[in-house]
């Protein structure tokens, strides 16, 4: 997976932009040949706590997750969203208004 980190202000507060991509990795039947259990695991939030607990919804070489980690007034928020490369352009479009169409009030 590869990762690009940069500095942002967005929604009027200071962050962190962070692209995730699957690379080109042998897939089967929805697996991946080299990974665990076939399961390619990217992350691990906080409150995962059991053994094993990660995110592993990706479909295919070529998914992609962004990641906005804000400083709200001390808080951190973290918006995501995520696309497979079969994705329609329409639901793309869609997605990118419903980011645009964020507020927040803190």
């Amino acid at each position: 997976m590869t990762a690009a980190p940069k500095d942002v202000s967005i929604y009027g507060y200071q962050g962190q932009y962070l692209e995730l991509s699957v690379p080109d990795l042998p897939t089967s039947d929805g697996y991946f040949k080299s990974c665990s259990e076939g399961k390619l695991m990217s992350w691990v939030a906080a409150i995962d706590t059991e053994p094993g607990d990660a995110y592993y919804g990706y479909t295919g070489p070529g998914y992609v997750e962004e990641f906005w980690l804000l400083d709200v007034d001390g808080t951190r928020l973290m918006i995501a969203a995520e696309r497979s490369p079969q994705s329609p352009s329409k639901d793309i479009e869609e997605l990118r208004t419903i980011l645009d169409s964020i507020e927040i009030n803190a």
